[in-house]
């Protein structure tokens, strides 16, 4: 039976949210909305960025530093190249090589004057007349977005685009009230919690202020975790998670073209569990934070047999050997991969190196994690 006393796990706010609702709420009335200290990095990245725009007033080149933020790079890009002023927009050497040129070509042919240079991106901010939003947006969705956002305040544009981040850009701009999104909890980062709420028997969680909000398509992964054992209540105070039963998992054939974020965990919790698993949707996530793909499959080879079917897809075989009691993982400056390898927490000791990479979407994860174990 579950425990009677459930533990409370504090999540960040919603980064996908949270920036979008900074950059609307700044379009639509030229204010800053405030953040928090201990807000994923992403989230303080956009803000820092938007305070600078905000406060300039000379002729000189302006310096956007947004570090590793990819969605701060092609949302701001298309914010700077449509504010008027000399603008250098930049960042690490990873995301300089991270996809946005489909989002340049559509806002050149609209009149920007944007040159690629050895830092990043030179931009000369003008006034530009932008009405629809026909980008190759097959690398990412966050093309569409960037621009519906800054349709906002121009036009009326509306997407019938099925992605689920795109579909969250439209109730954003669409709502009268962003401040009532601004609290929801980050479904990509209680993914960890459900996979180790699986691993571990009797586990029963609350994941504060999370909530079946209906623009996060990351929680999808309830359908499945309640498959596997898991029971899932909401209250007012977020997403009661309970571990009802061990179910022998068949066969799991998932695609995560819609939900990039949740691949890594995912494919770590079939190894760990264990079951075997097709993964489909994958062809893009090489161009995330690091090269995941490539990472996994190399990573998780040294534990069970790792099928490459396509670019877009592989089969993580269910594992026939005892897990080693120690871990040694390199995070690759990868967020999602510091997460992914906690895991493995379960089964032995895990050392990570690179760990501060976390604090992009999940601040407080490592110290959660510690906490949790302790108690």
């Amino acid at each position: 039976m579950p425990t009677s006393f459930p533990e409370t796990i504090v999540l960040p706010r919603s980064k996908s949210i949270v920036i979008r609702c900074l950059l609307i709420h700044y379009l639509k009335t030229g204010k800053i909305l405030p953040v928090f200290d201990d807000d994923p990095n992403d989230i303080l990245i956009v803000y820092k960025a938007l305070q600078t725009i905000d406060s300039v007033t000379e002729a000189s080149e302006n310096v956007i530093d947004v570090e590793d933020c990819g969605a701060a790079y092609r949302f701001l890009l298309v914010l700077l190249a449509t504010t008027k002023g000399k603008w250098l927009l930049t960042g690490t050497q990873r995301l300089l090589q991270r996809p946005i040129l489909p989002l340049v070509y559509f806002l050149t042919s609209k009149g920007a004057k944007i040159e690629k240079i050895e830092a990043g991106w030179q931009i000369e901010g003008a006034d530009l007349k932008i009405d629809n939003y026909d980008i190759d947006a097959e690398e990412t969705s966050q093309f569409v977005s960037a621009v519906m956002i800054h349709c906002s305040a121009v036009a009326r544009c509306v997407s019938t685009n099925a992605n689920p981040y795109i579909k969250m850009t439209q109730t954003l701009l669409q709502t009268t009230n962003l401040t009532s999104f601004l609290g929801l909890s980050d479904w990509s980062a209680a993914v960890f919690w459900l996979a180790k709420a699986l691993l571990t028997p009797n586990a029963h969680y609350i994941l504060e202020n999370l909530h079946y909000d209906g623009l996060q398509g990351d929680a999808i992964i309830v359908r499945w975790f309640e498959k596997f054992g898991l029971l899932f209540t909401e209250n007012e105070n977020g997403i009661e998670v309970k571990h009802i039963k061990n179910v022998d998992i068949p066969k799991q054939i998932i695609d995560v073209k819609e939900t990039p974020d949740i691949a890594l965990v995912m494919a770590v919790l079939s190894v760990c569990y264990p079951f075997e698993l097709t993964l489909n949707g994958l062809k893009n996530i090489n161009l995330k934070e690091s090269h995941r793909l490539d990472v996994l499959v190399n990573e998780l080879s040294k534990f069970t047999v790792v099928e490459i079917n396509s670019e877009d897809s592989i089969t993580l075989h269910k594992r026939k050997t005892v897990l080693p009691n120690s871990f040694h993982f390199d995070s690759y400056n990868d967020h999602r991969f510091v997460m992914a390898w906690s895991l493995l927490k379960n089964y032995g000791t895990v050392e990570i190196q690179n760990t501060d990479c976390v604090k992009k979407s999940y601040p407080n994860f490592l110290n959660t994690i510690i906490t949790l174990t302790s108690s």
